[in-house]
Formats: structure tokens, C-alpha cells, sequence
């Protein structure tokens, strides 16, 4: 029981880790008027998944 609690404890933690990285990314992305700092941040973000990253290009593309 206390190492099924000790992996829940990591899961959480990594998780809590995750949402305030995303909330770091999407708040300078906001802020940024430069699309090659946008373009780069979503590169970085998505710098395994090729399909994500074309999506958000073209979502970008489109918002402006």
C-alpha cells in the first residue's frame, strides 16, 4: 500500500509540474507580439509530436 502511495505521490507531483509549465508557456505566448518567438515556443513544446506542431502553426496562422 505504501508504494502504490509513494507512485500516486509522484504522479501528482509531475502532474502539478506539467500544468505549471503549460501555464508558463501560455502566458508568454500571449504576451509575445513576435511571431518567430511564437513559432519557436510551439517548436520547443512540440518538438516530438510533428502533428501537434503543424496544427498549432496553422491555428496561429489563422488567429492572426
Amino acid at each position: 500500500m505504501n508504494k502504490e502511495n509513494d507512485m500516486l505521490n509522484k504522479f501528482k507531483a509531475e502532474a502539478k509540474l506539467k500544468s505549471k509549465k503549460s501555464d508558463l508557456f501560455n502566458s508568454y505566448l500571449k504576451k509575445t507580439n513576435n511571431i518567430d518567438d511564437k513559432i519557436a515556443l510551439i517548436r520547443f513544446k512540440y518538438k516530438d509530436d510533428n502533428q501537434k506542431l503543424v496544427k498549432s502553426i496553422k491555428n496561429l496562422m489563422k488567429k492572426n
